[in-house]
């Protein structure tokens, strides 16, 4: 949650947290907030909370294996709560972007105006290509040795490809199927 759409706050962004909470809960998660503006803290913030959320998980899956479902479980949901533009340029011609609907896309559309290019190129930069790619432009081998492989892949995934596990619905009879 970042706030905006394209022009405007979004509805989730107005309403407070108490009340966003128990939307999500009345959805059937269990929220957990990830809120902040500093890269630094939020990275730490984030990968606590996924140890957090993949306990929870291992939880579910471990009682439902051992006792069955006796109750739905409140699933885990990470809400990530940062700046629209987050680590985008903070202005571009003395107008704030961060944090306002002025950073959706790209922020300094007009790339013939004096010193957008510059604001691109210092934003770019900011990533660090030169950690994840070699002088050619390649992907760095230790780092294309990340990526998942096989069924790992979300596309490959049985789980998450529509056709791999189907299974005809087991459905009460009714006047319907008569």
């Amino acid at each position: 949650m970042n706030g905006y759409k394209i022009a405007g706050p979004t509805v989730l962004a107005r309403i407070p947290q108490d009340e966003l909470e128990a939307l999500l809960r009345g959805y059937g998660c269990k929220p957990y907030f990830v809120e902040g503006n500093d890269p630094i803290k939020m990275h730490q913030l984030m990968a606590a909370t996924l140890d957090v959320v993949v306990a929870d998980i291992r939880r579910i899956q471990r009682e439902a294996r051992s006792k069955g479902f006796k109750v739905r479980p409140r699933w885990p949901m990470i809400v990530l709560r940062s700046p629209k533009g987050w680590t985008g340029p903070k202005l571009v011609d003395g107008k704030r972007t961060e944090g306002t609907f002025r950073s959706h896309q790209v922020p300094m559309g007009d790339m013939s105006h004096p010193g957008h290019v510059k604001i691109l190129e210092s934003w770019l930069r900011s990533y660090r290509p030169q950690e994840l790619f070699d002088k050619a432009g390649k992907l760095r081998p230790e780092l294309a040795e990340l990526a998942p492989k096989g069924e790992r892949r979300m596309s490959a995934n049985p789980h998450a490809n529509g056709g791999l596990l189907l299974q005809d619905l087991r459905l009460p009879d009714s006047a319907i199927t008569r």
